[in-house]
């Protein structure tokens, strides 16, 4: 009788942290960027994450303007 095997559950991991740890095991800064639309805004906004190899993190966000067009 063969039987299946599954995969444990993975823990899930804090938002970032799989950019942190590549920062981190490689050496370099990881960078996102991408843009995001916050709940009940409807405003979009570019963002840009850096993780440093030190650990750290530092994100900016910068609201996108949009008039009538």
């Amino acid at each position: 009788m063969a039987g299946r095997h599954r995969r444990p559950p993975q823990p899930e991991l804090p938002p970032g942290s799989d950019g942190r740890l590549r920062a981190i095991a490689e050496q370099r800064a990881v960078v996102e960027d991408g843009i995001a639309v916050f709940d009940g805004s409807g405003v979009p906004y570019l963002y840009r994450t850096v993780y440093e190899p030190d650990g750290t993190v530092r994100q900016t966000l910068v609201r996108i303007d949009t008039g009538p067009l």
